[in-house]
């Protein structure tokens, strides 16, 4: 179990349905349009460094979990929503 679990799993029961293992796919789904959310913790740089212009060009956000901008040493720990509004829910949650 890692230690942000409890509040991982807060969030996945809010959700509506959610899905596990799907990588960079998820964000392709997110950037399209057909979700509404990606969370995912402990990524490297080249894991979500490309990840990064494709969301925000799409117009999503993307963010760590305490809403800190995606750069070279973060965590990790990645919140991709399609809005604000999704965001700042998933936030609120991972963050607390």
């Amino acid at each position: 179990m890692f230690t942000d679990e409890p509040r991982f799993e807060e969030l996945r029961q809010r959700a509506a349905r959610n899905r596990w293992g799907s990588d960079c796919y998820a964000y392709a789904l997110l950037a399209s349009g057909h979700i509404d959310l990606v969370v995912e913790t402990g990524l490297k740089l080249w894991d979500y460094a490309t990840l990064v212009p494709v969301i925000e060009q799409a117009g999503g956000i993307i963010t760590d979990w305490r809403g800190h901008s995606l750069r070279q040493g973060a965590v990790g720990h990645v919140i991709a929503a399609g809005d604000a509004r999704v965001h700042a829910e998933a936030l609120a949650v991972l963050s607390s």
